[in-house]
């Protein structure tokens, strides 16, 4: 299956099972984190990760969307690399040290985690690790349907950030990520189609300078 139609089944599950339970489940300590626990602990297994992904930007001053694409890398050891490859060449990484943004020419300069874009990125570090550990004290999450089509949403519990990152949704289908979301309104909004993505992949050192700090 093609990465579109895994999006569009993976959210048109996701969807009908949010509204046979409206409310979705919970996350914490317990038996609600016990039921989504193999999953989680799968995709956390995952090691490293390298996708191709489609970025949509929805501003309220423009009609369409701004749109970008590039190569998403995860190392579990390093960290989080969005490679911009259109409509220009750019390198967001996000790591334990924090944020750095590399430029078509290899220049690299340090971003504020803080405001709204930047902390966006920032937040997707300990999300795409599946780390709940992590994730627990700085988001409220709900889960909804099954393994086989799945949709968590994180609430941001720092007022601050909530104001800055809004609502965070992450869609997948089995062990698969498929799509990414973060709303901060109903016409300023980032979501990103996250296409067959190569687990376990092996980065090289040259990928590792490159892509990550």
């Amino acid at each position: 299956m093609n990465s579109a139609r895994s999006v569009a089944l993976a959210l048109a599950l996701a969807a009908r099972a949010l509204g046979a339970d409206p409310g979705g489940a919970l996350l914490e300590p317990g038996p609600a984190e016990a039921q989504w626990r193999p999953l989680i602990d799968a995709m956390a297994a995952k090691g490293a990760i390298v996708a191709p992904f489609t970025e949509r930007r929805f501003f309220p001053f423009r009609r369409e969307p701004m749109v970008l694409s590039g190569v998403l890398r995860v190392s579990p050891d390093r960290g989080l690399s969005l490679e911009y490859t259109q409509p220009e060449e750019s390198i967001v990484i996000a790591d334990s040290a924090g944020l750095l943004l590399r430029d078509g020419e290899g220049r690299t300069r340090a971003m504020p985690s803080g405001s709204r874009g930047p902390g966006a990125v920032a937040s997707l570090l300990p999300i795409m690790r599946f780390d709940l550990a992590a994730l627990y004290p700085r988001f409220a999450i709900r889960a909804y349907g099954t393994r086989a089509a799945w949709r968590l949403e994180f609430a941001p519990k720092d007022p601050e950030a909530a104001r800055a990152l809004g609502a965070i949704t992450v869609a997948g289908a089995g062990e698969n990520v498929v799509h990414l979301e973060f709303k901060h309104s109903s016409s300023q909004r980032v979501e990103i189609d996250v296409g067959d993505a190569r687990t376990g992949a092996t980065l090289s050192a040259a990928d590792l300078a490159r892509f990550f700090r």
